[in-house]
């Protein structure tokens, strides 16, 4: 028991300083090719999460009962058990690991028979204080909790310490045995060990409700006074107990209560091992990349010219004529949004819709393009300078181009881009909430350039 006690303290130390170089190392990856998952893997994982800010720090209180064997052993199995109390401060470096400390007051005592002729009573208690570490077993095995298990945490933990401990024999007739120190060593410590398992539920953000158990080795024999053959004393333990999770309020999230999927949002990158086996090899790689960049440029020259032939169409106007028609347009849209607004504030309720097909996306992707900078920007600005809306929904809609699986996902993919250009622009993440709707609602004929490009937008509703 011992050995296995400190393999897995080993383990966890070893998981939490991985855990906590992946957080802070810029270090690039030695001898190794990065390959970006594909945009349907990572559309699938932006779907399922999105980043949560999140605090670390917790304390926790917990009293129970424990299960005590000390020598001399006692005379009835129900002497054994004892009530206890004891609290930990925890420091959680992410979802899936935390490093602690622990105390708890353990006492044991019971009334023995040694031989025919001696028979007593032993008093005595532990002050335990440990290190320890913890591991999330349910982030572990999964790592997309949804529902119940959004809720719910079951980690195990391990640790090793000092246990401060004290006692006192009596015979039969309550006489403090005065030599009761000669059976051990007299030393008033002992190192010891835990290996637990605790349940736990998150009543809110910053208050959860567990219970644990626990074994506790402590590597002394006297611990009652008379010195055991077994080389060692053990206990049990068993407590409820309530956990306060400091920092969780308002868009964040305490670290033990969400997914590691919400923690890194996005996907891990894979690390192949590269073996170059002669120079002809990469000068090949080399010549790849650059045919894929050259087909990324003209790709992308192509597309422009195509959009210049869509403006130069319009009406048949000049090109500059159009774009500053469009800027006209744009301009009246964002005046009519803060209008609109400060109509709201001196309202107790109401809803204003918005809608902007100008906001940009990459293709068949939703990554924002350079172009729609500018519009969100001055979205951010109406919204921060108007604050008397309530919530904020962002709607994504695509054309009917592709399936209606992949416009779905597409869709809510770049209305969560937008909430996220938002939140760098100070508009509160807790007000704004995204939807997705694919091609389902169209506002014009997908058969036509300019239809598709109006289905192709964002639309905004603001409540109060």
């Amino acid at each position: 028991m011992k050995n296995l006690l400190i393999s897995l303290i080993l383990l966890i130390s070893v998981v939490g300083y991985t855990s906590a170089q992946n957080e802070t190392s810029t270090v690039p990856a030695q001898n190794g090719i990065v390959t970006v998952p594909s945009e349907e893997a990572h559309m699938n994982a932006s779907t399922a999460c999105e980043f949560v800010p999140v605090s670390h720090w917790s304390l926790g209180i917990k009293g129970g009962t424990n299960y005590f064997r000390v020598f001399p052993v006692a005379l009835n199995r129900s002497d054994l058990f004892h009530l206890i109390v004891g609290a930990n401060l925890e420091y959680t470096i992410n979802p899936l690991v935390g490093l602690g400390l622990e105390y708890e007051y353990n006492p044991y005592g019971h009334s023995y028979q040694l031989n025919s002729t001696q028979t007593g009573t032993l008093d005595g208690l532990t002050h335990d204080v440990l290190m320890y570490g913890s591991i999330n077993l349910a982030n572990l095995l999964l790592p997309y909790r949804t529902n119940f298990w959004s809720k719910m945490n079951i980690y195990g933990d391990a640790g090793v310490g000092v246990g401060f401990y004290q006692f006192k024999l009596t015979d039969a007739n309550q006489n403090v045995i005065d030599d009761s120190r000669n059976y051990g060593d007299g030393v008033p410590e002992t190192m010891m060990a835990k290996l637990g398992l605790n349940l736990e539920f998150n009543v809110s953000k910053s208050i959860a409700l567990g219970g644990e158990v626990q074994y506790r080795y402590y590597d002394r024999a006297n611990l009652g006074g008379i010195k055991w053959s077994r080389g060692n004393s053990e206990a049990l333990t068993a407590t409820i107990g309530l956990k306060l999770k400091f920092g969780a309020t308002g868009n964040k999230q305490h670290a033990r209560n969400i997914s590691m999927c919400e923690y890194y949002p996005e996907p891990a990158p894979v690390i192949i091992n590269k073996i170059v086996k002669d120079n002809t090899i990469e000068t090949t790689n080399r010549l790849n990349a650059l045919e894929i960049e050259n087909d990324s440029i003209n790709n992308r020259n192509n597309r422009l010219n195509e959009e210049l032939k869509g403006i130069k169409s319009q009406n048949n106007k000049p090109a500059t004529t159009v774009i500053v028609q469009n800027n006209d347009a744009l301009n009246d849209k964002i005046q009519k949004l803060e209008n609109d607004l400060k109509e709201l504030s001196a309202k107790n309720k109401g809803i204003v819709n918005a809608s902007f097909d100008n906001i940009e996306f990459e293709l068949g992707s939703a990554r924002l393009t350079s172009n729609s900078f500018s519009t969100l920007d001055r979205i951010a600005e109406v919204l921060v300078r108007n604050p008397g809306w309530a919530k904020l929904n962002v709607s994504g809609h695509t054309d009917s181009s592709g399936s209606a699986k992949f416009n779905q996902k597409l869709s809510k993919n770049r209305a969560n881009s937008v909430k996220i250009y938002l939140m760098e622009k100070n508009v509160p993440a807790s007000s704004i909430s995204v939807s997705g709707y694919g091609e389902e609602r169209p506002i014009a004929s997908n058969n036509t350039n300019d239809g598709r490009q109006k289905n192709r937008r964002v639309e905004f509703q603001i409540s109060k």
